[in-house]
């Protein structure tokens, strides 16, 4: 009766405090096409449920990480992890071949990486921007048309805050609210008022104020949410993608009607979704049910879909789309070419949307040409809010294992607890050097606000590694 009581006052004491929860990404996972190694999880094999691929290796020296983003391509995939930095995978001629994720050298530490078509754009922590891949097109921003397997820094871009890689086009935002593009223009997808290739960056015509702008990895269309939560779109409108009609295409940003408020806007191949106030708006080409209105029909003005609760989607590179909601669920939709709708389903398409096959808490997700990749995170509540009643005394303990002993020692005290013991243990392997590798007591546990969490980090071994 003591135990059921004490249970009782913690449940109670922890009820009473519901902080917004924290994300912290632990492992990924993926489902769909495989074929060319998308998963990183050393197969080719495709899977219609999802498969646990694993954390990202640490980068230097050795050891694995927490997960900051994965991003897919049509081919090949990206990721960066919590040290800032840079992972590939899959098939990208000339820059990858692999199964498993494989390090990016010549990087400064990266807040976050963007794949299209063939190329890669990644966002360095100072504000500029790198480039590799294919630069057929000039998508590179480095003035040439000379393809390079390493990154590049694009000269003269300075104070970005996001990049978007699209199919043979790059744009990116700066903190000032301007947008910024190079490469191919043919459709007016860089918005500059003309169809004129660029190989280095110009400032989009006549729009500023913007949130983020985003290139579409598989089309010639582009889109952004401005500051005020208004839609632009411009480029190629031939399957009524811009959401503004029948006009053949824009060479400028346009507003898409309808819509306010909006938390975010993402181009697909020939399809664009916005989420405002958690639904779904969708337009442009719904072949296979990929706008996730229930039907098939082609939409040349945004659509408010039965979809509710979002808060982020993705049409993906062909005709799959997911999106993830509040609490972490994710769900699919549209087209299940090699299962990739993830809900184990033979069908070969789905006209509405359904929950993928995952227990796990998602927090982010990326769906190429059908392979979704989603990052798996935990929650833990934040014990310092601004404002609100008093913190509890009784608090949750945080997940520490798999952190950096920094991080992990700094999630600990501003959980409101202390660190205790530090036990070391040697990594013969190397795979976890100067990481947390166990934790007392286990995360998730209530204790009291000031209690001690031991934890065991691996350190490297006094010979050689293997």
């Amino acid at each position: 009766m003591k135990i059921l009581a004490a249970v009782m006052a913690v449940v109670a004491a922890l009820a009473a405090f519901t902080p917004e929860p924290q994300w912290a990404g632990t492992k990924f996972w993926a489902w769909g096409l495989n074929t060319s190694g998308q998963f990183g999880k050393g197969t080719t094999t495709d899977s219609s449920v999802p498969v646990l691929v694993g954390r990202l290796p640490a980068g230097r020296p050795h050891g694995t990480a927490r997960i900051q983003q994965v991003a897919a391509g049509g081919t090949f995939s990206a990721g960066v992890n919590d040290r800032g930095y840079v992972f590939q995978w899959g098939s990208l001629p000339g820059v990858v071949d692999a199964t498993v994720p494989q390090g990016v050298g010549g990087l400064p530490p990266v807040t976050a990486v963007s794949v299209g078509d063939r190329h890669i754009l990644a966002l360095s922590v100072d504000g500029t921007v790198w480039a590799w891949g294919d630069n057929t097109y000039r998508q590179l921003g480095d003035g040439t048309t000379t393809s390079r397997p390493d990154p590049r820094m694009i000269a003269g871009l300075t104070g970005v805050r996001s990049v978007s890689a699209g199919y043979r086009y790059s744009l990116a935002v700066k903190t000032d609210g301007t947008v910024w593009a190079w490469g191919h223009n043919g459709f007016a997808e860089l918005g500059d008022g003309t169809t004129v290739n660029r190989p280095t960056p110009v400032q989009v015509t006549g729009i500023s104020g913007v949130r983020t702008a985003l290139a579409s990895r598989s089309g010639v269309h582009s889109a952004a949410v401005k500051t005020d939560g208004t839609v632009w779109t411009w480029g190629s409108n031939a399957s009524g993608q811009l959401g503004i009609g029948a006009a053949p295409r824009s060479y400028v940003p346009v507003r898409v009607p309808g819509i306010t408020d909006a938390q975010m806007v993402m181009p697909g191949e020939k399809s664009t979704f916005a989420i405002a106030a958690g639904r779904l708006w969708a337009w442009g080409d719904n072949t296979s049910g990929r706008l996730g209105d229930g039907t098939t029909t082609a939409r040349r003005t945004p659509t408010i879909t039965p979809i509710m609760g979002l808060t982020w989607a993705d049409p993906g590179m062909g005709g799959t789309s997911a999106g993830t909601t509040a609490d972490g669920t994710v769900l699919t939709w549209g087209d299940n070419t090699a299962g990739a709708l993830g809900t184990g389903s033979t069908q070969p398409f789905s006209l509405t949307a359904h929950p993928a096959a995952m227990t796990s808490t998602v927090s982010t997700i990326s769906v190429g040409r059908s392979t979704t990749l989603v990052v798996v995170g935990t929650q833990t509540p934040d014990p310092t809010p601004t404002s609100g009643p008093s913190p509890p005394t009784v608090v949750l303990v945080p997940d520490v294992t798999g952190l950096f002993e920094d991080t992990a020692v700094s999630r600990i005290t501003t959980a409101g607890l202390n660190l205790g013991a530090v036990f070391r243990v040697v990594d013969r392997l190397c795979n976890d050097v100067d990481q947390v590798t166990d934790q007392s007591p286990d995360a998730g546990t209530p204790v009291a606000r000031g209690s001690e969490v031991d934890i065991t980090v691996a350190i490297e071994p006094s010979g050689p590694c293997p």
